[in-house]
């Protein structure tokens, strides 16, 4: 018996780190519906100075740092007080500093869209959460999991890093 045993786990995007895991501590991944557990791992996207940037790749790095895990956290959300049922939102993704301004632009409002639906969500027994980091290693994986357990009950609204030296 894991952490995570008897809870389904909705991952967006790749980390073999955080399969590992997930699936370590019991968890049972879902492609799509009723999950427990909706985890969202950003692409990385190529750095590129801010002056070259076109408008149409600050637009795609927003959409993509920021209004698609929005829209996703938010039908989870819906779904789950349709069920009358708590959950755990986790979004992973680079630190704010290491892909260029686009990038920082979309993790910084990534970390306060994080600490706002924390609260909002509480009520409805909703944690979100957010790991910053490059790693994708056993660290993450853990951190990841954990967040996703009830024994991070308490926990939401947080944004955290691991590895910002890197």
């Amino acid at each position: 018996m894991g952490w995570l045993s008897a809870m389904s786990v909705r991952l967006v995007g790749e980390s073999p780190a955080i399969v590992a895991a997930l699936t370590a501590q019991g968890a049972a991944l879902v492609d799509e519906g009723d999950a427990d557990v909706l985890i969202h791992v950003a692409a990385p996207t190529l750095a590129k100075p801010a002056h070259e940037l076109s408008h149409a790749e600050w637009r795609a790095s927003l959409y993509a740092g920021l209004d698609q895990r929005f829209m996703l956290a938010k039908e989870f959300a819906a779904a789950q007080r349709a069920l009358g049922k708590g959950g755990s939102v986790v979004f992973v993704g680079a630190t704010e500093q290491a892909l260029g301004s686009d990038h920082a632009a979309a993790a910084g409002a990534l970390g306060n869209l994080t600490k706002t639906l924390g609260v909002e969500w509480a009520r409805d027994g909703i944690r979100v959460n957010t790991v910053l980091t490059s790693a994708d290693d056993a660290t993450l994986g853990n951190l990841v999991a954990y967040l996703a357990s009830d024994y991070a009950a308490y926990i939401t609204g947080a944004v955290m890093g691991i590895g910002l030296d890197d």
